[in-house]
C-alpha cells in the first residue's frame, strides 16, 4: 500500500480464508472493493468478527452455503509460550477451529500485492469461551453485592497482562503493520441509565478496583450504595412502579445524594483507557513503526452520555488511528431500539416519539422519522457528519478511518438467538437491535458507494469495510470499489 493512497481496509476472519482460499479471496477484495489493507480478526470469540455468517441471517453470495454452528473462536495465530509467563491465563486462547496460522498464511501473499495487514483484536468480553479457560474466573469483575460477574476486569493484573502478552507476541513474532483493538463496553452508569439493566452489568467492585478507588479518594461503600439505589430505581421502572416525582427527577436526586456514582463511572472508563495506553506503549516498545488504533463502537453515535466519555482529543493522544463505527444501514434499527430502551429507564416519563427529536438535536443528527428507522436506516449524510466531527476532535496526525456498513445483519432472528443460547453468551449490553419483520433496511451497492464517498467528503484518511467479509455480498462490496475508483479518477 502506498503511503499516499487512502487506507481501504476490510475486516476478515480465518474462516473466509479456510473456506475460499487466500489468493482467491484477496483477488476478490482487490477487484471488487479496491481493498489495500486487511484487518485480520485475531483474537476473537464473537460472531460479529469471527466465523461465517451468523446463523439465521442470509448467507452471502460466496463461500460455503451453510452455517458453522460449532464455531468457537480464539487466537488464529501461533501462541508462543515465552510471552505468557506473567499471567495465570498462560497460553490460553488458541482457536480450535483453524489448523493454520492466520498471519503466516496471509501476510506473505498480502505483502506481495502491496496490501497492509493489521491484527484486528476483539476483547469479546461477553463470550462464554473466555470463561471456559483455566483460571479465567479469577479475572472477573465483581458486582455491587460482591459477586463475580461474567466479564473480566480491566484492573485485574492477570487479565491485563494476558492482553499485553498477546500484543507482544503478535508484534514481535509477525511482520504486521499494525493492530486495532476493540472493546465494546460502556461503564456502569451509561448502562443503567439507558436500559433495563441486570445487576451483573453494574461493576466493578473487585479488590483491585476498590483499592484504585480509595487511592483516588472515592468512598467505595458510598459508591456501592449509590449503584444499589440506581439498580432499585431501574428495576422498579421496568416493573412499571413509577416514582411520584417521575423517573428522571428520581434518577437525578440519586446522583445528588451519591456523587460517588459519577466518580465510579469515571474510574471505570479511565481503567479501560489505561489498558489502551498500556497496549499502545507495549506495541510501540516492541516495534516503534507499528500502527496502533482503537475501534470506537456504535454507541458513540447514539448516546450523548457515552459520547461524553469518549473524548476524541484524549483518545488521539494514544492512537495512530481511530476506527469510528459509522454503520449507517444498521444504525436505523439500532437507534430505534436504543431510543425505546432509554424510554424504559432514564426517559420513562416520555414516549420514544417525544425523546427521539431531542436526541437528534443533541447528537447533531438528521434522520428519518422514528417509526421509519428500522426500514430506512441512516443516510450517507450521517457518515459525513460523524467523520467531520471525529476529524475536528483529534490531534493532528491521528487518522480517522470510519467503519462502513456492508451487510451487517439487522433484526431479531430465532436461529441467531438460539446460537447465542447454545454458546452461553452473556448479555452484551450494547448495539441492541430489537427490530423484527421482513421490511427492514438492507444495504445496496449504491448505499455502500455513497457511504464511502461521504466518509472522504467528511475528511477521512481511509475507511474500514465492516463487519466481516463472511457476511458481505460481493455486489455490495463492489460499491466500495466504485467509490474508491471514482475518487481516484478525480
Amino acid at each position: 500500500m502506498s503511503t499516499t493512497e487512502p487506507v481501504v481496509a476490510l475486516q476478515i476472519g480465518a474462516a473466509s480464508f479456510a473456506d475460499e482460499g487466500v489468493k482467491p479471496v484477496l483477488d476478490i477484495l482487490q477487484e471488487r472493493g479496491a481493498v489495500n489493507a486487511l484487518f485480520l480478526a485475531t483474537p476473537t470469540w464473537t460472531r460479529g468478527t469471527g466465523g461465517r455468517q451468523i446463523p439465521g441471517h442470509p448467507l452471502p453470495d460466496h463461500g460455503p452455503q451453510e452455517y458453522d454452528h460449532d464455531w468457537v473462536g480464539g487466537s488464529y495465530a501461533t501462541v508462543h509460550p515465552e510471552f505468557y509467563r506473567n499471567t495465570i491465563l498462560g497460553t490460553s486462547g488458541r482457536a480450535p477451529d483453524y489448523d493454520g496460522d492466520l498471519f503466516d498464511d496471509v501476510l506473505p501473499e498480502a505483502r506481495s500485492r502491496g496490501m497492509a495487514s493489521y491484527a484486528w483484536m476483539e476483547e469479546s468480553s461477553y463470550a462464554q469461551a473466555l470463561r471456559d479457560y483455566p483460571n479465567f474466573p479469577q479475572c472477573l469483575e465483581v458486582d455491587v453485592w460482591g459477586r463475580p460477574t461474567p466479564r473480566p476486569c480491566f484492573n485485574n493484573p492477570d487479565y491485563r497482562n494476558w492482553h499485553l502478552s498477546i500484543v507482544e507476541d503478535y508484534v514481535k513474532s509477525y511482520p504486521i503493520d499494525g493492530l486495532a483493538w476493540c472493546s465494546e463496553r460502556p461503564g456502569p452508569l451509561n448502562l443503567i441509565l439507558q436500559r433495563t439493566t441486570p445487576t451483573e452489568l453494574v461493576t466493578c467492585f473487585c479488590r483491585h478496583c476498590r483499592d484504585l478507588g480509595r487511592e483516588r479518594g472515592i468512598d467505595v461503600e458510598r459508591a456501592k450504595a449509590g449503584y444499589r439505589a440506581l439498580l432499585e430505581w431501574n428495576h422498579k421502572i421496568d416493573s412499571d412502579e413509577r416514582p411520584a416525582d417521575g423517573a428522571f427527577v428520581t434518577f437525578w436526586r440519586t446522583l445528588l445524594a451519591y456523587p460517588e456514582i459519577l466518580s465510579w463511572q469515571t474510574l471505570w472508563t479511565s481503567s479501560q483507557r489505561q489498558l489502551y495506553r498500556d497496549i499502545y506503549g507495549v506495541a510501540k516498545a516492541c516495534r516503534s513503526s507499528v500502527q496502533v488504533g482503537w475501534h470506537v463502537y456504535h454507541e458513540i453515535s447514539f448516546s450523548p452520555f457515552y459520547r461524553a466519555d469518549q473524548d476524541y482529543a484524549e483518545l488521539s493522544e494514544l492512537s495512530d488511528f481511530l476506527k469510528v463505527v459509522e454503520y449507517n444501514n444498521c444504525a436505523g434499527p439500532r437507534f430505534h431500539s436504543w431510543i425505546g430502551n432509554i424510554c424504559k429507564s432514564l426517559f420513562a416519563d416520555a414516549e420514544p416519539e417525544q425523546v427521539y427529536p431531542l436526541m437528534l438535536r443533541l447528537l447533531g443528527l438528521d434522520e428519518a422519522a422514528y417509526a421509519d428507522l428500522p426500514a430506512a436506516g441512516f443516510t450517507a449524510e450521517y457518515v459525513r457528519r460523524e467523520t467531520a466531527r471525529a476529524v475536528a476532535g483529534v490531534r493532528h496526525g491521528c487518522k480517522i478511518l470510519p467503519g462502513i456498513d456492508i451487510d451487517i445483519p439487522v433484526g431479531q432472528v430465532a436461529a441467531a438467538a438460539e446460537d447465542r443460547r447454545k454458546r452461553s453468551e452473556a448479555q452484551s449490553g450494547v448495539n441492541a437491535d430489537n427490530s423484527q419483520g421482513t421490511e427492514l433496511t438492507r444495504c445496496t451497492r449504491e448505499s455502500v458507494r455513497d457511504a464511502v464517498l461521504a466518509a472522504f467528503e467528511g475528511g477521512a484518511d481511509g475507511v474500514v469495510l465492516s463487519r466481516k467479509y463472511s457476511e458481505m455480498r460481493l455486489e455490495n462490496l463492489a460499491g466500495a470499489g466504485d467509490a474508491i475508483r471514482s475518487l481516484s479518477a478525480h
